[in-house]
């Protein structure tokens, strides 16, 4: 029981405020502003802006070793007496992440509200985790962990992801985002599991202390190396994050690899490393989060969780959809929407380049996720200023519609196709913005302004990035192809979705430009599978080239050929090549060479194959006794004239429904039930 004496000066010592660890160093004043006080806000150092846990006193090792011993018998035992005269100093609050201007935090931090000695002494509310405050790891989840470290070692798996992850690599491709990290959270991963003996003990003394890792803050500065960067969390100072990130490295890995012998050799057994993998990947993202500490690592994890997610679940799972937003979540909690700021420009310039191309790929996924399920996107570019990839210039402007300038010498990579993917969202954005406008001509007008401005970006783009010939006549190394064809299809798409959004409503008549970007959009998503041994899957799979591309352009050029008259009004030069495409892309899917019968996206490319193939069919009826020549010299039924007045008399339009979200499985459904094709 302390005495008056020792409660006096308690009270006297509660009311000295401690300074910040930069003001502490430089020995000036501190207004003690939580969480960044004023100085540091104003010098731009609110990262580094963190006060000491026990300011005024240096306890030595043994007494820090008492304590600890101490506190953890305190959490199983009642309170006592003693604790109720002197409760902990220490509370676990919420982490509020990034704050706005319209943050009530950020309205009280602006009163400048001044602290003396004599105000009544308060408790400290700390809002950066401290490490040693390890009461929030209940056993609970240690001894989930535990048993993760157990499976992985008993099962002997991590030799086995190893071997994948190292085949996987050396074919040139990596995650789109996390790639420079992969390779020593593998290392680490598998010296971390090789180096362990198999008990329950040490299965529980590695989980407390990658627990205790991942609690603890990323430290880094303004020259921040790669390697020093690493070091925090590889080597002995391994987290949770870095067995996530490697576990979701191998599930793509998985995927792209169609064998790996002797881990897999069958369809069935792939799927079940991807299913084991992203298993994995979900359990150490998820221990990950509740620690309420979000940091850089935990924003690459999720984004590449969601893109594992997307191909192993399909692009129509409601899970996949739920994990976009969660990358959405990640990076507003982070402030990477606002990139303007001094503390976001502080950092290192790989580090500057790892956040900017989150953002992009976040920014794009949500743009082609929302357009190609047909609902609202979770980004949008009016509440958020950023940068592309690789612009280090303090006088650089923000990504906009207006060319972005590129550095002829630049090699294509993930960086470069973030950059184009991050400018193709703009440009979507503001064509979503157009299907709202319900004056057409102000719509067209404003659509012929983003029409100079998809050509100028296009433009911009250095001639050895762009793919202006056909595919296998490309002499690049088969990433490459694949970047190439990712930026082109993206161009492609900008401009068949701006084209969609300049069709009249009840329109009967077919946009001739719409038509020309479908083939050469399908032209190329044909071309890209017919060589598909010849290029490496750089972050967009073929099977979402298929169905986002791919379908919205067939799409397109089967709504016209179900109305004979335009179709052959509109294909004439081209009509063979259109059949060969169309039969091609049927072609694949019914084989199996794309997806297979248990794939997630297998039910929406197997019910538009099926409805194409039934336009092919009545296109290509061969002539007979009861069939006529039209003037026009096409074949026709006896019945044609008769489908043709059902077709005209305005009870199916041809363009009645188009919109955004009709190209997927709804849209199919409905084109599958046109008069011609029910017979």
């Amino acid at each position: 029981m302390p005495t008056p004496t020792s409660s006096n000066r308690l009270t006297a010592k509660a009311g000295k405020l401690p300074a910040c660890d930069p003001c502490r160093a430089i020995k000036l004043r501190c207004d003690h502003d939580k969480p960044v006080c004023s100085r540091c806000r104003e010098r731009g150092r609110g990262v580094d802006c963190t006060y000491r846990s026990r300011p005024f006193k240096r306890p030595s090792t043994r007494a820090a070793d008492w304590r600890r011993q101490e506190n953890d018998q305190a959490h199983h035992s009642r309170v006592t007496a003693d604790e109720t005269i002197n409760p902990p100093a220490a509370f676990q609050y919420p982490n509020p992440g990034y704050l706005g201007s319209s943050s009530h935090t950020t309205f009280f931090d602006q009163l400048q509200i001044q602290k003396t000695a004599e105000v009544a002494p308060t408790t400290e509310i700390n809002s950066h985790p401290n490490p040693a405050d390890d009461y929030i790891f209940d056993d609970t989840c240690i001894a989930k962990g535990a048993e993760l470290i157990l499976e992985l070692h008993r099962d002997s798996l991590i030799p086995q992801f190893t071997q994948l992850f190292r085949r996987w690599i050396a074919t040139g491709t990596n995650l789109a985002l996390a790639g420079p990290l992969t390779t020593p959270c593998a290392s680490t991963t598998s010296h971390l599991i090789s180096n362990f003996d198999g008990t329950h003990a040490s299965a529980t003394t590695i989980s407390r202390r990658l627990f205790y890792n991942s609690r603890c803050p990323l430290h880094l500065n303004h020259d921040t190396t790669l390697d020093e960067y690493c070091a925090n969390f590889c080597g002995p100072h391994a987290r949770w994050e870095t067995l996530g990130l490697f576990c979701t490295a191998v599930c793509r890995a998985s995927i792209d690899l169609t064998y790996a012998e002797p881990m897999y050799g069958s369809e069935q057994q792939r799927r079940k490393i991807q299913k084991m993998t992203l298993s994995y990947s979900d359990q150490f993202l998820d221990l990950c989060l509740p620690l309420d500490c979000m940091n850089d690592l935990q924003l690459f994890l999720t984004y590449e969780n969601f893109i594992s997610h997307s191909q192993v679940d399909g692009d129509q799972s409601y899970l996949s959809w739920r994990k976009l937003g969660d990358v959405a979540a990640a990076l507003f909690a982070l402030g990477y929407h606002q990139q303007q700021t001094e503390s976001f420009r502080a950092a290192s310039a790989f580090l500057r380049d790892l956040r900017q191309a989150a953002f992009c790929r976040a920014y794009s996924a949500d743009k082609n996720v929302s357009i190609f399920l047909g609902r609202p996107p979770r980004i949008l570019r009016r509440f958020c200023h950023f940068y592309l990839p690789g612009d280090h210039d303090a006088n650089s402007h923000e990504a906009s519609r207006s060319p972005a300038v590129w550095l002829n010498t630049q090699k294509l990579d993930f960086a470069i196709d973030s950059r184009w993917a991050g400018l193709c969202a703009i440009l979507k954005d503001d064509i979503l913005d157009l299907f709202t406008e319900d004056n057409y001509d102000e719509r067209a007008r404003r659509a012929w302004l983003i029409e100079a401005d998809i050509q100028a970006q296009w433009h911009a783009v250095p001639r050895s990035c762009r793919l202006e010939c056909g595919l296998k006549a490309c002499d690049r190394r088969p990433v490459e192809r694949d970047f190439m064809v990712n930026m082109k299809l993206n161009y492609l798409h900008v401009q068949f979705l701006l084209r969609l959004a300049l069709v009249r409503p009840m329109s009967t008549e077919p946009d001739s430009d719409l038509l020309d970007i479908s083939l050469k959009m399908l032209g190329l998503v044909v071309e890209t599978i017919l060589l598909k041994d010849q290029i490496v899957n750089s972050g967009t799979s073929l099977v979402w080239k298929v169905a986002y591309y791919g379908l919205s352009a067939a799409g397109m050029i089967c709504l016209t050929l179900v109305k004979r008259s335009f179709a052959i009004q509109s294909f004439t030069p081209s009509f063979s090549k259109i059949f060969q495409e169309l039969s091609i892309l049927a072609a694949e899917i019914e084989r199996g060479t794309l997806v297979y019968i248990d794939s997630p996206n297998y039910a929406l490319l197997a019910r538009a194959t099926q409805t194409i193939k039934a336009i092919l069919d009545r296109m290509m009826m061969p002539s007979s006794d009861n069939t006529m020549v039209a003037s026009d010299n096409r074949i026709e039924h006896p019945t044609a004239s008769v489908q043709r007045e059902t077709l005209d008399d305005g009870s199916w339009w041809l363009w009645d429904n188009t919109n955004l979200q009709e190209f997927e499985l709804s849209f199919w459904h409905h084109l599958a039930g046109h008069p011609s094709l029910n017979q």
